[in-house]
């Protein structure tokens, strides 16, 4: 499986999945015109990602870990949309024993995002770490 990167715009977040360190993040802002459009590949990477651990369970052992990072520093609701469907993704690969790690990154005071990230980790049923920074 190859990476996938996307550089950040001033209206869409870089996306930086590396599968062989098994590291993933979304950072910046995201607030596209064509959201769905936006969030296509990654949304498509990580189901072929699932899929090649669903058909093949050996696969995940070639991956140490999933740890995703969310550095966000704003995001609409049509993002959250596409952010719910993508930690669904990642919580169905810890049903294939994959150890899949959230980390919600938000600037120091800035309890909106603190609260968007308890509000998107309830509505899919995985813990995360916060980490002000």
């Amino acid at each position: 499986m190859d990476n996938l990167i996307i550089p950040a715009t001033d209206f869409t977040p870089s996306v930086n999945f590396q599968i062989q360190s098994g590291h993933l993040e979304l950072s910046g802002v995201s607030r596209p015109e064509d959201v769905a459009g936006f969030y296509e590949g990654p949304l498509e990477w990580l189901s072929k990602l699932e899929e090649s651990i669903q058909n093949k369970p050996e696969y995940k052992y070639e991956i140490p870990e999933l740890r995703f990072s969310f550095k966000m520093r704003y995001f609409n609701s049509g993002s959250s949309k596409y952010m719910i469907q993508m930690l669904r993704t990642l919580r169905n690969l810890t049903k294939f024993g994959v150890d899949v790690n959230i980390d919600w990154y938000f600037e120091e005071g800035d309890d909106k995002m603190q609260d968007d990230g308890e509000d998107l980790a309830e509505a899919v049923e995985l813990n995360f770490n916060y980490i002000e920074v």
